[in-house]
Parts: structure tokens; sequence; C-alpha cells
């Protein structure tokens, strides 16, 4: 009798632990979608910084530069080994704002440091508000560390999706990085 409770409560409490799960990947998913229609107003942001992951980020970046929206564009997370010479050679079309406007910052490998490296990219340059772009996955986790460390309001955010990919590899990449998202939360929430 006691081993066939302690079954039924273990089995509960697995259901329950998988229940409570695809609830915060709902709520995960839900999250990205509502950082699809960003008000880009020229008045309010001062700075746009892509995090590097692919050229489709940066080229958005540009685009929205381009677009007299910021008036100086950083692309955090840059490869050491990748001159701003060799960005200039992949988007021609935009020569024009690499040479006032576009820095890379190669220091920061991950998350973390790219937000950190923003706090010290805004300070340098006496910036308030920046438009922040990176995969529309990847906001979630970057609005928390930005939170976390920023401290502050003065971030909007710009989720780049690529409708091309194929359904099997974005379920890969938010499956991952809904655990990289709960990695972080809960990090978060016990102070660390």
């Amino acid at each position: 009798m006691i081993n066939e409770l302690k079954s039924h409560y273990i089995h509960f409490s697995l259901l329950l632990f998988v229940i409570i799960v695809l609830l915060q990947f709902n709520f995960f998913l839900f999250n990205i979608q509502s950082y699809k229609n960003t008000d880009l107003n020229k008045k309010e942001i001062e700075g746009i910084v892509v995090l590097t992951g692919d050229k489709f980020r940066i080229l958005e970046g540009l685009k929205i530069l381009n677009s007299e929206i910021g008036y100086k564009l950083l692309i955090s997370g840059v490869n050491k080994e990748i001159s701003i010479e060799e960005i200039k050679k992949e988007f021609p079309k935009f020569n024009q704002l690499f040479n006032c406007c576009v820095e890379l910052e190669s220091i920061s490998t991950n998350t973390f440091e790219n937000v950190r490296e923003i706090f010290f990219w805004k300070k340098n340059n006496n910036i308030k508000n920046i438009l922040l772009i990176t995969s529309d996955y990847h906001l979630p986790r970057v609005e928390l560390e930005v939170n976390r460390l920023l401290l502050d309001k003065e971030t909007f955010y710009y989720g780049v999706k690529y409708d091309n990919q194929k359904i099997n590899i974005r379920m890969k990449k938010l499956i991952v990085e809904y655990i990289k998202y709960l990695r972080t939360k809960i990090s978060l929430s016990i102070g660390l």
C-alpha cells in the first residue's frame, strides 16, 4: 500500500513538473511573439545594438540605422578575427554608415557579457535609449539579462525571425534557448 502511494506520488509529481514546464514553454513562445511589433520611434532611440549570430541581424541593424533611427550602431560579440573591413565587404550598400556610425565589440562571448559591454558602450557614448536587435527566440533571455545589468527601461527590443528556416531547426533552437532562458531565470531568482 505504501509503495503504491509512493508510486502515485512520484507519477503525480512528474506529471505536474511536465505540465509546469510546458506552461512555461508556452509563456516563453508567447513572449517571443510579443516582440514582433516593436514600434520604432525615431525620437526615442539614440543607439542600436546588434548581438551577433548571423548576418541577417547585422543587415537589419544597418537598415534601421540607415532609416535614421539612432545615430550609432554597436555590433556586439564579434569574433576577434573579424575586422570592420570584412564586415563592410558583406554590406557594401551601407559603407557610408561604417565610416561614421558603426563600432565592433569583440570582448563578449555570451549574452551576459554582451549586456555588460552594452552598458559600457552606452556610458562611453552618452547614450540613454537603445534598440537591441537579435533573433526573436533570443529576446526573452536577453531582456532578463538587460534587466539584471542595465537596470533601466531605456532598451527597446527588435526580434529578427527567419521565415525560411526549417521547422525542425527552428524547434531545436527554441528548445535550446528555452533551456538557457530557464537557467537564467533560475539564477536570477536565487540571486546569482
